[in-house]
């Protein structure tokens, strides 16, 4: 395949329109076919799809992924996705495209920042062959890892939509696994601002879905989540990811989910835990659940456990991912996505 290059032109109409001077042109792709979940190439669906750089006009935090919005008239709402660790989930985004993006909807996919996008398995959490075939070695500024950072990924996609926030109806976010986990605390950190633009993006949040979501508050799971993250640190998945420092993330993580920091979420936003009855690594009695009575009940809160285990025709029938195996705690060929397009709209 031919190396691609930055300076061929791109049309990016499409990302004007969402996110304004918000994106960077120079780290933007602007895809003629897409893959799914087996990584094989496929033909896009009804809309147009971008892998670009997001940029939080305030901060200068960025953020990459793959945007996908509707062809024709500009967006009217948007969902953000943010995927779990190392970026399970993204492998489904075509699904989703197909499935979602239409009547005037745009998907943004994120990527987390300092993700290796070359070698050995990374293909299943980059998804994204254009993007591998740059020069770029790590998505984001590939300065190094680091949680608190991990933690501002969503403000900083809401945040570029910003100067067209008053053309959006309404913004939905799906954080899957640890991305509910960044979905929250972003949220909670966007909630503290006092800028009068914050304040209209959080008025046009509608949805919180926690799919899956990882709020990990155990300490005797600590050890062993430590031993998972080195044996990746050793690999490389992301740039000098240091293990004893992401468990120490997860620990302050699990002392902001308080009941007094939870209450302060802003009202507006219907907070919903999504949760497949046969996903082990979903611990309701000790986790999810208590987290989720910790919501203040203005929020519409609700706890939804559905019983699922079958793939049907057409999904995933080995039940793999990326020849990951049977990948219960992505959700693939599961119920899940109609219960998201119910709770959506």
């Amino acid at each position: 395949m031919e190396k691609f290059n930055f300076e061929q032109e791109n049309n990016n109409e499409a990302l004007e329109s969402l996110m304004g001077d918000n994106f960077n042109p120079e780290k933007t792709i602007a895809l003629e076919k897409d893959v799914d979940e087996k990584n094989q190439e496929q033909p896009l669906g009804d809309y147009e799809a971008h892998w670009t750089e997001m940029i939080n006009p305030d901060t200068g935090e960025t953020v990459e992924g793959k945007v996908y919005t509707p062809e024709g008239d500009s967006a009217k709402d948007v969902l953000i996705v943010c995927p779990g660790y190392k970026g399970d989930f993204v492998l489904q985004e075509k699904g989703y495209a197909d499935d979602m993006c239409r009547d005037g909807r745009a998907i943004v996919f994120l990527r987390h920042n300092n993700l290796r996008t070359k070698g050995g398995d990374v293909e299943n959490y980059v998804h994204c062959p254009q993007k591998q075939e740059t020069n770029s070695e790590y998505t984001g500024k590939g300065e190094g890892f680091d949680v608190r950072e991990a933690n501002r990924e969503v403000l900083t996609a809401l945040k570029s939509l910003g100067s067209n926030i008053d053309n959006l109806d309404k913004i939905d976010i799906i954080g899957h696994s640890w991305g509910g986990m960044i979905a929250l605390e972003s949220l909670m950190d966007i909630a503290k601002e006092e800028g009068e633009n914050s304040k209209k993006i959080i008025e046009k949040i509608n949805n919180l879905i926690l799919l899956a979501a990882t709020l990990e508050s155990r300490p005797e799971n600590y050890e062993a989540y430590q031993s998972y993250f080195q044996a990746d640190a050793d690999k490389g998945y992301f740039k000098d990811m240091d293990a004893e420092e992401m468990v120490e993330g997860f620990k302050e993580n699990a002392k902001d989910f308080n009941e007094d920091n939870l209450k302060n979420l802003p009202k507006n936003i219907k907070v919903t835990s999504l949760n497949s009855m046969i996903d082990g690594d979903i611990n309701k009695e000790e986790e999810t659940v208590p987290f989720h009575f910790k919501l203040d009940s203005s929020t519409n809160p609700r706890l939804i456990f559905f019983q699922d285990g079958n793939y049907g025709p057409n999904e995933w029938n080995d039940k793999s991912l990326g020849g990951r195996g049977p990948e219960e705690h992505d959700y693939a060929g599961s119920e899940a996505r109609k219960w998201l397009k119910k709770i959506i709209g």
